[in-house]
């Protein structure tokens, strides 16, 4: 009975001492102490290194209830972790996360040049190697990685490595030069890429070589066969792109902004086929990285040159001549020189006709003009040139000077006995030049920085003389000379860089200065009318994290911001974009974007209803900044060398401005627009020979406030459908192909607002080409039929308007290529 009274004493005693509250006070005391203290007053029972726990500092004023409490409480903010063990609490450091990181470049194995934009997929996760071909990754679960890369044009890589410090990665071009082939069991990527990003396809301009295009305009051609790109009329200044009006897109060589030469009757481009290595289209939804504009960008990269041995291309055809010239420097660096120079006149008396009519009738329809071919003297000269140094600094580190030239000169004369002696001479020159000096720095980690400096001018003149006089006597009764001068300046510097920080942080940001500059000066019977010169400061940046929310499913979220600091203002611009790969054939795309534009190419339109162009810088009193929204959705499937794929895309922008001449004053109007539409790709590679098709419904309609009701209505470049399909044939050494392109057509205004006309567009071009081998040399002879079916196209904005007299006026227009013939041979050394 004594030792039952005993145990239970014993064991009130002990339950009363568990249940009392453990009290822990303590100001800036190492933690190894604290729990010596809980050790001693709490009968704690520990066990834990002294000198590491000795290291964290810790002040605490805390009760608890029980001894999981006080030793979770003490532990929280320090990188331990406890484990309890017949009561005895094991405390050790928290293991850290092994983070396996591979980085390096992808670069042709031939001439050693960096492959940008190239696709990889590492432990089945897709990504894109940057502009300079660097890639990195990193993963917290294994050190092995199975990579699949690729690049158009380029045999696929598929190997496995264990985790390196920096990877060289050599990609065989296909020698065959074919779209896509089987050699050896090694698929060559095909040209054209679409799928991984909403908006977004890649090019290879190799493809370029085999398709019935121009030799001297094959990037602009090959860009307007893709979906969403506009190609009928041929606009021979700019790429409309998703229903963008001019000056709304982007064109970047280098990092070098051009602003548009005038590839005239479609046969001369602004960039030399001959240095360009690689070409990303942005149609819309593009994401933080890149700002600036309302519509879309085209980011072309050209060629570094040559680092094993000496090139020589040479290309002569009828119209012009072009070479380029790559030269080895040592073993890391490379020098490229190219140039291309007309000498032959480009255009034919009757490419120019006119067409009489009478005023009075005007907007009743085409029935009452009458049209009259007559003989004009057309004149256009064309010469470009490029330079490119570049040098890989060591370590993956890479250095490039790029400088380009173009000049173009078009005029013509045309003199009319109709009615009265009518006189007309016509002149346009663009100059454009600029040049960019790019650094990319490879970082230890695989992290990667880019620092770019950039300047780029397009310089302008027109003229525009009409002299009428009477047929009796001589006299001038009616006169206009009007000249104008519009310079664009930029210089740009940027700093962007690529963090890989673990597999669910991977950032991109950027920092930029921008200065544009605007000179503008029309001048009438030597009289100024209008001088403007304004500039564009602005300096900004943009933040944004891919995130890997599953092995399928990626995101992309981010910002931008400028400040220009003439209007001081902060505009915020925030991005969204998103991924699903919904198997290993099936993708599902989608973006959002605010986009805004600062300097704009306003248009200006005359008494007589014609139109042109002319760049302005906002200061959000005449001139708004351009305000856009995109919505972007879109899937893809590829199997067995078959690819569909359609996007849907709405755009709804604010901010345009237009010159309009009303009882000889201008004026200055706002509008807005709304743009929607449907591009479906389809693609089936045969054997060696390919076939594909592009398809663009899509609604343009613009609202300003000079028109007469409150109503949006079709815009110029309006169109409805477009069609287009190309396909080639191979039979080596020949080697045939053949594109068409159909357009539902434009809407044509009568001075009433009433659409009079909307001709459609059809042409149908072929080619055929004859590669050969002898000795050392690469040679090719090609024959270009354009416009084979000669169907009567008319250029985009061709209309132009002449007073005869009070009654009668001469309306002139440009036709578009009619049937010819372009015969090239090329040689390469």
């Amino acid at each position: 009975m004594k030792r039952l009274i005993i145990l239970l004493l014993l064991g009130f005693a002990f339950s009363t001492v568990s249940a009392q509250k453990i009290e822990v006070r303590a100001h800036n005391k190492p933690l190894s102490e604290i729990l010596i203290n809980l050790r001693d007053n709490y009968d704690f029972q520990l066990s834990f290194n002294h000198d590491l726990l000795s290291t964290y500092m810790l002040s605490i004023d805390e009760s608890f209830s029980s001894k999981d409490k006080a030793i979770d409480f003490l532990l929280r903010k320090f990188p331990l972790s406890y484990e309890k063990v017949n009561h005895v609490y094991l405390i050790f450091p928290k293991e850290k996360k092994n983070h396996y990181r591979i980085f390096g470049q992808i670069r042709d194995k031939e001439n050693l040049e960096a492959l940008p934009f190239s696709h990889l997929s590492i432990n089945n996760s897709p990504m894109a190697s940057d502009e300079h071909g660097n890639f990195s990754y990193v993963s917290e679960t294994d050190s092995t990685f199975r990579l699949l890369i690729s690049h158009l044009g380029y045999f696929i890589l598929d190997t496995t490595i264990y985790q390196s410090s920096q990877l060289d990665i050599l990609l065989s071009a296909a020698s065959t030069d074919l779209p896509e082939i089987t050699v050896s069991d090694r698929m060559v990527q095909t040209f054209i890429r679409m799928g991984n990003q909403a908006g977004n396809l890649k090019l290879n301009h190799k493809i370029a070589g085999f398709l019935p295009t121009n030799n001297d305009n094959s990037v602009f051609e090959l860009l307007r066969l893709q979906p969403g790109i506009l190609a009928a009329g041929e606009q021979n200044n700019d790429l409309i792109i998703w229903g963008c009006y001019e000056g709304e897109s982007q064109v970047l060589f280098d990092n070098i902004t051009l602003w548009g030469l005038k590839n005239l009757y479609d046969d001369i481009g602004a960039v030399n086929p001959l240095v360009v290595k690689n070409m990303e289209v942005f149609k819309g939804g593009f994401d933080a990285r890149y700002g600036d504009r309302v519509g879309g960008i085209v980011h072309i990269t050209g060629k570094n040159g040559n680092r094993l041995q000496p090139t020589l291309n040479l290309s002569l055809n009828n119209i012009t001549a072009s070479g380029s010239y790559e030269q080895p420097i040592g073993k890391r660096s490379s020098l490229l020189l190219a140039f291309r120079h007309t000498y032959y006149n480009l255009f034919k008396d009757e490419q120019i006709k006119y067409s009489s009519s009478n005023r009075n009738t005007q907007g009743q329809g085409a029935g009452n003009d009458s049209t009259l071919y007559v003989d004009v003297a057309p004149d256009y000269k064309f010469h470009d040139f490029n330079f490119k140094f570049s040098s890989n600094w060591g370590n993956g580190d890479i250095f490039s000077l790029s400088l380009m030239s173009g000049k173009d000169k078009y005029s013509y004369d045309i003199t009319s006995e109709s009615y009265s002696n009518a006189n007309k001479y016509k002149y346009e020159s663009n100059n454009q030049y600029g040049g960019s000096i790019n650094y990319s720095k490879l970082w230890r980690n695989g992290n990667t920085s880019t620092l770019s400096f950039s300047q780029s001018k397009l310089k302008k003149r027109t003229s525009d003389i009409v002299s009428i006089t009477r047929p009796n006597t001589g006299e001038e009764f009616f006169r206009s000379a009007d000249q104008s001068e519009n310079d664009i300046l930029e210089y740009r510097a940027s700093l962007k860089n690529s963090l890989l920080i673990s597999r669910h942080l991977n950032l991109e940001t950027g920092i930029h200065y921008v200065n544009n500059q605007v000179d503008l000066q029309e001048d009438s019977l030597n009289i100024n009318i209008l001088h403007i010169n304004s500039k564009a400061n602005r300096i900004g940046g943009y933040l944004q994290n891919k995130i890997k929310l599953s092995p399928s499913i990626s995101a992309k979220a981010g910002f931008r911001a400028n400040y220009p600091t003439e209007l001081e203002k902060i505009y915020w611009e925030p991005r969204l974009s998103f991924s699903i790969q919904l198997s290993p054939e099936t993708a599902f795309n989608g973006a959002w974007g605010l986009y805004k534009q600062f300097i704009t190419k306003s248009s200006v339109l005359s008494e007589a209803g014609d139109f042109r162009y002319i760049w302005v810088t906002a200061d959000e009193k005449n001139i708004p900044v351009l305000q856009s929204v995109h919505y972007v959705a879109g899937a893809s499937y590829h199997y067995n060398k078959f690819t569909i794929s359609a996007e849907t895309y709405y755009k709804k922008t604010n901010g345009h401005t237009r010159y309009y001449e009303y009882q000889n004053e201008e004026n200055i109007s706002l509008g807005k627009s709304k743009t929607y539409g449907l591009d479906v790709f389809v693609k089936k590679d045969i054997g060696d020979h390919t076939l594909w098709l592009s398809y663009t419904l899509g609604k343009t309609q613009e609202n300003f406030d000079y028109f007469e009701t409150n109503e949006y209505r079709r815009a110029m470049h309006d169109q409805r459908h477009e069609l287009k399909t190309a396909g080639l044939l191979s039979l080596k050494p020949f080697y045939i192909s053949a594109n068409f392109i159909y357009g539902s057509g434009f809407p044509i205004y009568s001075d009433k607002d009433i659409i009079v006309a909307e001709p459609n567009y059809s042409r149908l071009d072929a080619a055929i080409i004859y590669k050969f081998y002898p000795k050392k040399f690469r040679c090719e002879i090609g024959a270009l039929i354009h416009n084979i079916l000669n169907h009567e196209n008319i250029t985009y904005e061709s209309y132009e308007e002449i007073p005869v007299d009070q009654i009668n006026s001469i309306s002139i227009y440009t036709e578009t290529v009619p049937t010819s013939i372009r015969l090239y041979f090329k040689i390469t050394i």
